[in-house]
């Protein structure tokens, strides 16, 4: 038959057990903040690339600065509606692609591709 515990025995094993419970409540809290980290990476990639887009839209056609968001969302579709600007997203959505590919193909073949940046 096994003793009962001593009151300093429960004691030190309640603390014992309240311990491991912090360390794996901070364990968690670390795992799920690394989750995090990559959807806000993306996020604020997101954003500066919106801003950069914006600024130069501002840059190319000063006039925009005045309009609201509605009216810029009409300019926007207009634009967007002409065939001329069909074409050129178009071909510069291929032209994208196709470089991609070609850094894909270098990258397997083993060999370095410049590095792009997209500011």
């Amino acid at each position: 038959m096994t003793k009962p515990k001593t009151l300093e025995q429960l004691r030190a094993e309640k603390e014992r057990a309240e311990m491991q419970l912090a360390q794996e409540q901070h364990k968690l809290e670390r795992l799920e903040n690394r989750k995090r980290y990559p959807e806000k990476g993306e996020r604020t990639k997101h954003t500066h690339r919106l801003y950069n887009l914006g600024g130069t839209v501002e840059s190319l056609a000063p006039e925009v600065n005045d309009l609201t968001r509605t009216e810029m969302t009409e300019l926007m579709e207009h634009i967007f509606s002409l065939s001329e600007v069909q074409r050129a997203v178009r071909h510069m959505a291929i032209t994208h692609i196709n470089q991609a590919n070609r850094e894909k193909e270098l990258k397997a073949d083993g060999t370095i591709s410049p590095e792009r940046h997209a500011d």
